[in-house]
This record gives C-alpha cells, structure tokens and sequence, in this order.
C-alpha cells in the first residue's frame, strides 16, 4: 500500500515547472539588458534565475503583508532585504554599498533593482580577481549577497544556501528559458557541484518506496543520512534550532495548519535557526517541485500559530499571497499528499475535515468567528487569536480538498426520469457526508431535474451540480440554505451533483425529479445568417433612416437578434457617443484618447493595439463611459491576445460597471479569461466584491490573438460569451443589473494586448432605424465629413440566428454635410468688378470661387433682376461649375440691374 502511495505521488512531479511559451514577452527585458552591457564580466542568465527564484520577476515593495512567521520582507525583483532583524544578512544594504547607489533609488523600481546587484556582483567579481569566467565558478560569489547567513555554523542554513543555488542552477539548466531569455546553453552538472550525497538531498521529492530499497525514479539508490524525516518518508530533515520549538506537553495533535512563508524556501529554513525569531513549523514546501522539508518533529510543538500551537501541525508554503503563482500544481500536490500522511498517522483528523467552502479563502476568522473548531484543516487565517491572513484568498481550498479527501464512487442512474434525494431520505442527512451522483439516462439527449425540496444547512452544506458526467465538468453552481436550484437543464446527456455537509447540525436535504429529452437533435444549423445596411441618399444632411435587410439561410434556424453600431470621424479617429450607447476604439492614435482613464498597471499605445505590460500587478485597470440602458441587449465585442511570464496569467472584461475607479469597479459583472488555468469565470460584483456565477473550461494558447464577443441581455440577465465565434458558454442571472455607466479592461499577472473593441446595441431585424446627426450630445453622428472623399459616419451590423451562428459584420459608410458653401463675391464684369456697362445688348459677370470643405460645390446658379434678389429679367440659371456668365438682351439706359449668385453644394445644400 505504501509502495502504491508514493508510487502515485512521484508521477505528480514529472512536468518541468521551468518550461515557458518561448513566445511570452520577457519581464524586465531592457533592464536585464542594459544591466549585462554595462557589467560584461556576469555571466547570462544569472540576474533573471535570482529574479526568478526569489519574487518570480515580481517587483516587491513596502505594501506586501508581512510572514506570520515575522521573517524580514523581502523587497524589489531581486528578492532583497533591507532589515535582517538581526540574524539575515542585509542585501540591501550591501547591495547598494558595492554598486555605490542609494537604498531609496534601488527600491523605487524594478530597473534600478536590477542594474544595482548587477553592478554588486560585477564589483565582486573584480575584487575577488576571478578568472574563471564560468557560471558555475562565479554562482560561488553570490554567498556574499545572500540574506542566508552561510558564514554562521551549522548544517541547515548550510543546505538553505545550497537549496537556493540548486533553483538558481535548474532554471540555468532549462533549455526553454535559455532560449528564451538568450543566454548560453548551460549544462551544469549538478552531481558535479554539490556532490553525490548532497545533489540526492537537493533533488528529493520523487521517490519510490519498497520493503528494501528506496530509490528515485531513475533507480538511484537513497543513501541514509541525517537529512532523513523520521515522520515522513519522502522529507528532508533539517532541524529547527532547539530555541525555537517546545514540547507539546502532553496535549494531542488534531489540526493541521497552512501557513504561507512570504518569503522564499531557502530563506524560511535558514530563519527557523535564529533564536530570536521564536518562531517555527513542522515542515516546509518548495514551490517549484514541492520538496518537503521537516524541521520540527510533530510529535513537538513548532512554533507558528501562537496560542494554537499545542494541538496544530504547521505547514509553511514558500511564497507570497498575493502572488498565486507560487501555489503550482507540483506543490499543491506535495502539500496534499504530506496531508494526508498526517490523516493517516493516528491522530484521528479526518481528511474530510479539510476547509473547503466556497467562502473560505476569503474569510478570517478573527472577523467572522469562521470556520470553527470542527475544521481541522485549515489556514492560518481560520484560527482565532490571530492576525495573520495567509494562506490568503489565492489558495484553491476546493482543490486541495479534492486531493486530500478520496472522490468517493459516484452513484449513477440510467432510467429515464427518477426520484433523487439526499443520503438522508426521508430525514435528516448526516454529519461529514461527501455523495456524487450522477444522472445519465441511456439515449437521453438533455436532462432536466426539478428540485422539489431544498433545506441545508445555510453557509455549511452544500449541493454543487456540474453539467456533464462527473466532477470534472463545468460547475453549474453551489447551493446551500433554502434557496432552491429550482429547474436545471444539462447541455448534454448528463448531469451530476455532489452533497457535502460540515460536522455539526443537519438539515433535512432535498429531493429532485429528473426527466429526459428523448427528441433527437435538430438539424444542426451552422450556416451564418447575413446582415445589410442601406440609406436612401448619398448625403445625410439631418436625422435620417438607415434600412437593415436581415436573413437566415432557407431552412435554417432562424433569426434570433440582430445588433447596430454607429461611428463618427472626429478628424483624427473613428470614435462613438457612449452616451448614445456606442463604443468605437481602433487604438490607431499616438496617445490613448481621454475617453480612456487608467487608474492600475502600465498602458501604452501603438501600432493599432493597447497593451498593458506589467505583468507584477494582480489588478489593473483601464476604464471608459458608456450608458449602457439604451437597448435590451449589447455586445462588447475586441480582439486580444494573453502573454507574460507569470505562472497564473489571466486577464478580463468588465461590463454594465457602475464605478471606474474602484478595484472592482463596484457593481457589475465581468469576464475573466485564466490562460493558465485554461477557464473561463463570470463575476457579479455588489458593492465593489466579486463572486464567481459561473465557469467554463476553455481551450487558450498564450500570444494567440483572439476574437472576443459578450453578450449581455439586461432584461433577462442571460450573458453569453463567444471566441472566434463559436458559443463558449452561456450564464443567465436571475436578479440582473438593469444599467451600468462604465466599461473595463482587467488584468492579473499578465500582459494584455487589445485591438478594435466596438460595442453594440440590440435592434429589431429587418426594420429601418433612425439615425440621429447633428453637433449635440444626443446624436449618433456628431461631424461633418472632413472632405467629401472622406466620410464622416459609420453604421455597422451584426445578426445571430436561433442555433447561436453570427453573421459577418457589414459595414456602410454615411456621408455628412449639413452646413451651406462659404459665402463668396460677385463681380460684374467678366474678369473684374465694374459699376457701368456701355453695352445695350448684354451684360458680364464672374465670381470668387465658393468653398465648402465637407461635401465640395456641385453647381452655381445666377439670376438678373431689376432689385435686390429679384430674377425677374433672368430666371435662375444652372451655370454648372463656371465662374462666369453673360447674357444677350436688351439693356436700358439708367437702369441698375442686380446679379445674383448661389453655390449647392454635394449635399445639395
């Protein structure tokens, strides 16, 4: 059993966490740079590997929560500390002593943090007189820039050292980031430099167990030493100083904590030697593989949860909360499976105990007296007494329950309809429960249960119903308390649900009918239906009608809805009236327009697209005004790609967002597009806090640019989401926002790059829509065409038939002029003015060429009359596009005549 335990816990650990998208854009990359040119004696690779190691290419600053486990803060990208507390060595300061730059310059930015150890270690180089110009040889240097204090006696802070160069010499290693970041194919035999017995040590994590041997996963035989855990097996043992620990007393062990280092690996080992920092746990996780290492024997008390120590395990996870990077799969799965070793080491704590709420990443005990005793594992933050907050709303408490607790086997049920109800039946269900069951009627096409009861435990027990055959499909929802799932339909032939209850007071469960849909599958329509715009004049001098012409192919599906947008030519760029519900941005312009306000992260402009590029923040925001109450239905519709270094990039939209500024733009909903996590999550944000309604698993490649549509009825509350215009999901809320004021990108980790986001409003198909034109805040088209070649108004059209298929967008220029000519003089002779005529027979005149900028002069006509604007001696006369004209008739001596000229212009004003 053992032997199948471990087995299956070394196959969790094969994926290299070092592989990047060679494609990403590199973090820091004018920085690393410019630092390698001016300090040419370091080798390439090493600055990025620190960066890496340390912060994972994350700038840190001042605001960063502190560790619970009072170890310094580590601050910039190159993971330095400015106040050692007395046993860490200060990096900052040494840093900016050998690169001869102040403290407060190096902090400021991630540029000079970089440029600053540079030039630290280029200093070194020169006064240690180093010749060997090798990686390998100079890594040796960085003893003098570390926090750990190797120069002090003893084994652990000893092996915490060589733990950080073994990071630094694997991400050296890696032949996709050698590519990537261009430095020189390193192949460092690390056997070589830290020796056998050692590199076995530094490598552990992947290890089979048999009844005579324990080997790796290469057949290499385990060498005992002291590095070996006495409570479990696959861990380093590495004591922590005897000052920081105690002995329980006699009290027993019946909780496991999860604490968060903020802090690296290395750096939580060496910091559990100090004396003053009274501080300890029992064991400490790695992130990039999950190397365990145990440095209090649980049978004592390690000191991590203050007046919770006597009872409590401690686990301590290198990373920082805000960072979720840190929690990679290799750790997750190490943590679990540390886990559950100590569930099974006769305590009693009953891995189904594991925190696993939906609320419990965000909630702290010490201020909502949640989750209680009865969760025995849990975070730091679950336990009353304390101040701390890790590990923090990024750690997956359903995943990790998932691991630790064994899926049971699911019931399933093959009828066509059915009673379901919960393990309870007729009364209450019971405590510490955990039943799937899975409904999947053989030849069914659709399957619809109907709750006909509903009663758990509010905030404790749950029902979640996922959409397909097993837990791994796409999450429904999760209920609890009284409020009904009520009628639920699969989009396929099964449905499952999962009852999980906690360890005190139940309910009495619920019941559900289920029937089948046994009408075979329509017609599968997947012909796009067509759209087309048309207007009765060439010109467009006041509000006017635009036609639509809307079809579905014979025989198709038929048209569902149909969309419009409008834009206008401010002169410089093809802009829209938010407050007509309009959005129009091709991001062609030099600077991003002023309709834009970007309150978080670096947003720059260029070559038709808006990219955001700092990749350290978790939340950034640019936002823009749109009423968004005009029309039942809009569309938001970009393209856009995800790139970045970072290990959880994920990036989104916000939509019908009452407030700009606020981290959450304070209610409202928004699509979020996790690249990494390959899903796609819907948020409805109340009062500026966000909770997932809906997700869908999803299919992204990273630098693969996308085609983005969102659906959102404001009535109905139904949200659809399209990529390259295929249906990716569908979420309708029951209690929808009815307006919103603003539109917002997001992004988390990530670089985001955008092009051509428009929005649309719903119309009637096949129905004329009135256009309104004119220099005023209510209209459509604001401007007259800057020439008459160059239109100033643009509708577009977009339609979806029944079968969820969208048209092509159509496109129609409107051209715009509803000012008259310039004005401009007549003359009365045929090439300059006179006052008298000495002809009796006809009569000469020209004038000044009429301009008009927006739709050109098209004719002139003239007239002669006795008095001012009179035509009565000569009618109105087409001269075309002369500018001069006589006429042969009988002049009367005396008498004053009056020429008149007027300019049409194209728009026939």
């Amino acid at each position: 059993m053992k032997y199948l335990y471990f087995f299956l816990f070394s196959l969790v650990f094969t994926r290299p966490f070092f592989s990047q998208d060679l494609n990403e854009e590199i973090p820091f990359k004018d920085a690393f740079t410019s630092a390698y040119t001016q300090n040419q004696n370091i080798p390439k690779g090493i600055l990025e590997a620190i960066s890496f190691v340390q912060t994972r290419f994350t700038h840190l600053d001042e605001s960063l929560d502190s560790s619970c486990t009072g170890m310094p803060r580590y601050l910039t990208c190159m993971g330095l500390i400015e106040n050692g507390k007395s046993y860490f060595n200060p990096t900052l300061l040494i840093v900016a002593q050998l690169s001869n730059t102040d403290e407060v310059q190096i902090k400021q930015s991630a540029e000079m943090a970089i440029h600053a150890y540079a030039a630290a270690l280029q200093e070194l180089i020169i006064r240690n007189n180093y010749q060997d110009s090798s990686v390998s040889a100079q890594l040796s240097l960085l003893r003098y820039l570390t926090e750990i204090p190797v120069q002090a006696a003893g084994e652990v802070n000893n092996f915490a050292y060589n733990s950080f160069l073994f990071e630094l010499i694997r991400f050296l290693n890696n032949t996709n980031n050698q590519v990537r970041f261009g430095f020189p194919h390193y192949k460092i035999d690390t056997e070589t430099f830290f020796g056998t017995d050692r590199y076995a040590m530094l490598s552990a994590g992947h290890i089979l167990v048999f009844s005579d041997a324990v080997t790796d996963t290469s057949g290499n035989k385990w060498v005992s030493n002291n590095f070996k855990s006495a409570d479990y097996i696959p861990a380093i043992w590495n004591a922590a100083a005897a000052c920081n620990f105690s002995s329980r007393a006699g009290t027993p062990v019946s909780a496991v904590t999860i604490h968060t280092v903020q802090g690296s690996y290395s750096g939580c080992i060496s910091w559990f030697q100090n004396c003053s920092a009274s501080v300890s746990a029992h064991y400490v996780l790695r992130s990039s593989d999950g190397q365990v290492t145990q440095m209090v024997l649980e049978s004592d008390k390690a000191w991590h949860v203050g007046t919770e120590n006597p009872y409590t395990i401690g686990l301590e996870h290198e990373g920082y909360i805000d960072n979720p990077s840190w929690y990679t799969s290799a750790m997750y799965a190490s943590s679990a499976a540390l886990v559950s070793d100590i569930t099974n080491s006769g305590y009693g704590i009953d891995p189904i105990r594991t925190a696993w709420w939906p609320w419990t990443a965000s909630t702290n005990y010490n201020a909502s007296s949640i989750p209680g005793s009865c969760s025995k594992i849990k975070g730091h933050q679950h336990y009353p007494n304390q101040t701390h907050t890790d590990p923090g709303i990024n750690w997956d408490w359903n995943r990790y329950f998932k691991l630790i607790h064994p899926t049971p086997t699911p019931q399933i049920f093959t009828t066509l309809t059915g009673t379901l109800t919960d393990p309870g039946g007729a009364g209450n269900y019971a405590n510490d429960q955990r039943f799937i069951y899975t409904i999947q009627p053989i030849g069914a096409n659709t399957v619809t249960v109907s709750f006909t009861m509903f009663n758990l435990e509010n905030t404790w027990d749950y029902l979640y119903i996922y959409d397909g055959a097993d837990i791994s499909s796409a999450l429904i929802g999760y209920y609890t308390g009284t409020t009904s799932p009520g009628i639920i339909t699969s989009s396929g032939n099964a449905i499952t649900l999962e009852f999980r209850s906690d360890c005190a007071t139940t309910a009495p469960g619920f019941e559900l009918n289920w029937t089948s849909d046994l009408t075979p599958p329509p017609t599968v329509d997947n012909i796009s239906p067509s759209t087309a715009i048309s207007t009765s004049q060439t010109w467009e001098t006041a509000d006017f009608f635009a036609q639509f012409l809307d079809e579905d192919n014979v025989g198709g599906s038929g048209l569902e809805k149909a969309y419009y947008a409008i834009a206008d030519f401010d002169g410089n760029e093809w802009r829209a009236n938010g407050e007509r519900g309009f959005f129009n941005e091709t991001f062609d312009a030099s600077t991003i327009n002023n309709e834009w306000a970007a309150y978080t992260g670096t947003w720059v402009i260029g070559n038709g697209e808006i990219k955001q590029t700092d990749e350290s923040l978790s939340n950034t925001n640019i936002s823009a005004y749109l009423r968004q109450d005009l029309s039942n239905r809009y569309m938001y519709h970009f393209t856009a790609t995800i790139e970045g270094s970072q290990a959880d990039r994920r990036t989104g939209f916000h939509f019908f967002a009452d407030s700009a500024s606020l981290p959450n733009r304070g209610n409202g909903y928004f699509a979020w597009f996790r690249l990494d996590g390959q899903v796609l999550q819907l948020y409805k944000v109340s009062n500026d806090v966000f909770t997932m309604i809906h997700s869908k698993p999803l299919s992204l490649n990273a630098s693969q640019w996308y085609d983005f549509k969102i659906i959102y009825d404001r009535i109905a509350g139904k949200i659809s989401v399209y990529i390259d215009n295929m249906l990716i999901t569908t979420y309708t809320d029951p209690s929808p926002y009815n307006n919103g004021k603003y539109i917002s990108f997001r992004s988390g980790n990530a670089i985001w790059r955008i092009k051509d986001l428009r929005v649309y409003r719903s119309r009637y198909a096949n129905t004329s829509t009135n256009i309104l034109v004119g220099n005023c805040i209510a209209c459509d088209i604001r401007y007259q065409n800057p020439s008459p070649a160059n239109p100033s108004g643009k509708i577009f059209s977009i339609v979806t038939d029944s079968a969820t298929n969208l048209s092509s967008i159509t496109s129609h220029d409107i051209n715009v002029d509803w000012t008259a000519p310039e004005s401009f003089i007549v003359q009365d002779g045929i090439t300059s003015d006179i006052d008298t005529t000495t002809s009796s027979s006809f009569l000469q005149y020209n004038w000044d060429a009429a301009n008009d900028s927006h739709s050109d002069i098209n004719r002139y006509f003239y007239a002669v009359g006795s008095s001012p604007g009179d035509s009565n001696i000569i009618n109105w006369t087409d001269n075309w596009l002369f500018l001069s004209a006589d006429d042969i008739f009988s002049l009367t001596p005396g008498t004053t005549y009056y020429i008149q000229v007027t300019a049409k212009n194209g728009a026939g004003l």
